[in-house]
């Protein structure tokens, strides 16, 4: 799985929800959506210092990488887990609507 490198702003974090609600036209997987959501949560999570707009983010965000984690792990038998292409794996995308109706709000 290549890793997204986009910035981590909250504008960037909206489209990335997006992008999870749309998969058909997303230039990204539910995965690396879900990986680049948590890699942005744990930059700033010990940080003192946190933009406000990226601070009402981080829930959302943590969430998400969260949500795609125990959906892939309760899915699957334990013996078929290593065998899986994650990068086929979708959550619902009412629920990167649900994130992304939240990060609006926030």
């Amino acid at each position: 799985m290549t890793p997204v490198e986009l910035p981590y702003t909250s504008d960037t974090a909206r489209q990335m929800l997006a992008w999870g609600a749309t998969p058909s036209t997303s230039p990204y997987t539910h995965r690396q959506i879900a990986d680049w959501c948590g890699r942005f949560w744990s930059e700033f999570m010990d940080s003192d210092d946190v933009p406000s707009d990226i601070e009402k983010l981080l829930p959302v965000l943590a969430d998400v990488d969260a949500q795609w984690d125990l959906n892939f792990y309760n899915s699957f038998p334990l013996h078929e887990l290593h065998l899986i292409n994650q990068d086929q794996v979708q959550v619902p995308t009412q629920w990167f609507q649900e994130w992304l109706r939240q990060a609006a709000e926030a």
